[in-house]
């Protein structure tokens, strides 16, 4: 479908445009106009879109692939975006939803394409003389920003960036025949994830966003972009597990073996694992080694779960992370 649009782009009044499942979007959809106005915000930017077809309007909504933090890794900033321009937009129009279109790519008036998907390819239907954004880019750009981790010889404790544009995290989900019929009853337009609530563990450490890690002596404080996650992990002599409440993070304790930090957490009280709606119960248990390199740049991760309402054997996660000298301030999650 192409549509030659008027992009009005207004407050959105409960629209609950937030991080969710993308499997409601599914046909192809391009279309250009005015920009009008803009909401810059986490989960994602999000525009509305009025469309003038044969002196007939139709409103459509229109929301960004990605969060703020990998709009401005990509340089696709808010200054790019002015009222009055004239852009083209290509996505996927929903499915569920009518009026709904989640927008990959957009051409910005000075002629440069914003690859919105970190992982996609320049749009087939654009010719310009530079494109941000997209899967070359980022790794480019990456592999420049690695920062001299050996002199500043700061371990552990930094800013940890994901290196890829691909969703590369290497997962075992063994689920039990429970958690596969629930996750198959999960709504996901309606949940705690369209309500922009941060996730809990182990999904709160599996994002494709940045990490910190911060020493306090006998505390690691754990800091996660998306959803503003803070966790605290005991290195020292912990307090009773019994006298700590249970919460999204659990209750963590570390140990460091070498260059491997080690964290063992439970008394998490989340029932979803991630955004598809695989249940959670009590009896969950998460070990997690991080392994430091011996430059210091990268950070190797497998986590590993336990849950026998969950998993049929033990669950896991494995990636890394490079040092990319990045900072990160709050994840600023508006929902309207």
């Amino acid at each position: 479908m192409r549509y030659i649009v008027t992009l009005i782009i207004a407050v959105f009044p409960a629209l609950g445009i937030a991080h969710h499942s993308r499997a409601e979007y599914i046909e192809e959809i391009e279309i250009t106009g005015t920009l009008a106005d803009i909401l810059w915000r986490n989960p994602h930017p999000g525009f509305t879109i009025e469309v003038s077809d044969g002196g007939e309007k139709t409103q459509w909504t229109v929301e960004g692939w990605s969060s703020l933090y990998t709009f401005d890794r990509a340089g696709i900033t808010q200054d790019r975006f002015q009222i009055g321009d004239n852009l083209s937009v290509a996505g996927l129009a929903s499915a569920r939803r009518s009026g709904r279109i989640l927008a990959t790519h957009i051409l910005l008036a000075d002629g440069t394409q914003a690859i919105l998907r970190r992982e996609a390819e320049p749009y087939r239907n654009w010719t310009s003389a530079r494109d941000i954004g997209g899967q070359e880019n980022w790794q480019n750009e990456t592999q420049a920003a690695v920062v001299d981790t050996a002199e500043e010889n700061r371990g552990f404790f930094r800013v940890w960036s994901y290196p890829s544009p691909n969703m590369q995290t290497e997962v075992n989900l063994p689920l039990t025949d429970f958690a596969e019929v629930a996750r198959a009853e999960f709504d996901q337009v309606d949940n705690y994830i369209m309500r922009c609530e941060s996730k809990g563990m182990p999904a709160s450490m599996t994002t494709p966003n940045p990490y910190e890690f911060i020493n306090n002596g006998d505390t690691i404080t754990i800091r996660g972009y998306e959803g503003d996650v803070v966790r605290t992990v005991y290195m020292g002599i912990p307090p009773h597990p019994a006298d700590q409440p249970p919460n999204r993070q659990g209750f963590s304790v570390g140990r460091l073996l070498g260059n491997t930090l080690v964290i063992y957490t439970h008394r998490i009280d989340f029932p979803y694992l991630g955004m598809t709606g695989i249940p959670l119960s009590e009896e969950l248990r998460v070990i997690e080694r991080y392994t430091l390199s011996d430059d210091q740049s990268r950070l190797d991760f497998r986590i590993t779960a336990t849950d026998p309402q969950t998993f049929a054997s033990e669950a896991s996660w494995g990636y890394y992370w490079l040092a990319l000298g990045e900072s990160f301030g709050q994840y600023d999650c508006d929902v309207h």
